[in-house]
């Protein structure tokens, strides 16, 4: 299955999101997973049984679905109804894989990067930048397991530190996340975590006042420091020297220097314009610059 891939801005991050399937999940109630890769056995029993208990319900999961225990997650949500977001850490997948087809077509998937085609290395930096991501998208943050002074642990740490509400289970191996702030559901937590997720009104207060956060940290005017023209509406001048540039053959970040842009916006102009292939790069969607 080829993939349709379309960018899409969302208030506070500072680039568009690339993403295959089904974009209104994220407008719906969502819960966002996270879990460290080493994970004591009892807790992986107790979250399989969660995910169980959740995946019928009105309710969107988002995650990395990368570590082992989390990968086991997404089999249990899939065979569900629930919407799912797969947050990637690297590139989009340039096929979508034959298991995901179908809750794509059904409107109940979205894959997700934040990271450009070519990057199609996981790097512990693009799995930190991932996993933020992940936990800034939900409603509610739940983390069945952090290892003490680990990369979810300090995640976890930051999302409680801005008002997120975080979850994680109760008892010893709980003990890390709740140090950080999280709060702990019993054994039988799904009911406790999904009243939890905002609906309506309380959904979009929440949302309103994580954005603004986010936007503080990441304004259009620290990104205009790298990209002064950055967002800023494109002219007939700027159309005719970006042809002439491709024309010469330069590259995509070649071209975005000359025209003090981001590599993703020559790359999503050339797609308006029809002409999405460049020397030494991948071809890109279109964004909203």
């Amino acid at each position: 299955m080829q993939r349709q891939v379309s960018d899409i801005i969302i208030d506070g991050f500072p680039q568009p999101l690339h993403c295959v399937g089904n974009a209104g999940l994220l407008d719906s109630r969502t819960v966002a997973l996270l879990c460290s890769v080493k994970c004591p056995g009892s807790v992986i029993l107790r979250a399989y049984d969660l995910m169980r208990d959740i995946r019928n319900e009105n309710v969107t999961v988002i995650s990395g679905f990368h570590s082992p225990m989390e990968d086991e997650c997404l089999k249990i949500l899939l065979r569900g109804t629930c919407g799912i977001v797969i947050c990637y850490a690297r590139s989009l997948p340039i096929r979508v894989p034959a298991d995901l087809r179908k809750p794509i077509n059904e409107g109940r998937l979205l894959l997700m990067s934040a990271f450009d085609d070519g990057h199609y290395h996981i790097t512990r930096k693009s799995s930190a930048e991932r996993n933020r991501l992940v936990a800034d998208m939900g409603d509610i943050l739940f983390v069945p397991y952090a290892s003490p002074g680990g990369m979810v642990e300090g995640i976890c740490r930051e999302a409680a530190a801005t008002g997120r509400p975080v979850f994680t289970f109760d008892g010893e191996h709980g003990a890390s996340p709740q140090a950080v702030g999280a709060k702990s559901i019993p054994l039988s937590g799904a009911a406790v975590l999904l009243q939890s997720v905002p609906s309506g009104g309380d959904k979009s207060a929440q949302q309103s006042a994580h954005s603004n956060a986010r936007q503080h940290a990441y304004s259009v005017a620290s990104i205009r420091l790298g990209h002064p023209q950055a967002y800023a509406k494109w002219t007939d001048q700027e159309e005719a020297l970006l042809l002439r540039l491709r024309g010469e053959g330069k590259t995509r970040r070649e071209i975005a220097q000359e025209l003090q842009r981001q590599p993703s916006a020559i790359s999503s102009r050339l797609r308006k314009l029809g002409l999405d292939q460049l020397r030494n790069t991948v071809s890109k969607p279109r964004t909203r610059e």
